[in-house]
């Protein structure tokens, strides 16, 4: 995910990172790339799976407000966003088998 923005002042937030998102075909695998450990599936349509997170914003100015300190000349940054090497794997599953002795037409029967 992208990183996220510094608090500033005027009583704002900084902006939280956005989470990125990459579509892909049903029946993908998602592997970490060194340790080539499963991180997720995405068998059916519309399946979706959170593998980095972006980071969250920092505070503004308002969140250390005091009493005695009204108006403060502080902000915390924003956290970056978490970064993670991947890889995307496909497995094709057929819909149709076609079965018959050697010879017996399959092919003939495709071509046309």
């Amino acid at each position: 995910g992208t990183g996220g923005r510094n608090g500033i002042g005027k009583n704002k937030d900084g902006k939280g990172g956005r989470d990125v998102e990459v579509r892909v075909p049903p029946g993908t695998t998602v592997r970490e790339l060194h340790t080539q450990k499963v991180a997720g599936e995405l068998r059916e349509d519309g399946d979706r799976l959170l593998v980095a997170r972006g980071g969250r914003g920092g505070r503004g100015n308002a969140a250390f407000m005091t009493n005695k300190r009204t108006a403060p000349r502080l902000a915390e940054r924003g956290e970056p966003g978490a970064k993670r090497w991947l890889g995307l794997e496909l497995r094709l599953v057929a819909d149709v088998g076609f079965l018959g002795k050697p010879n017996a037409g399959k092919s003939t029967l495709l071509a046309s």
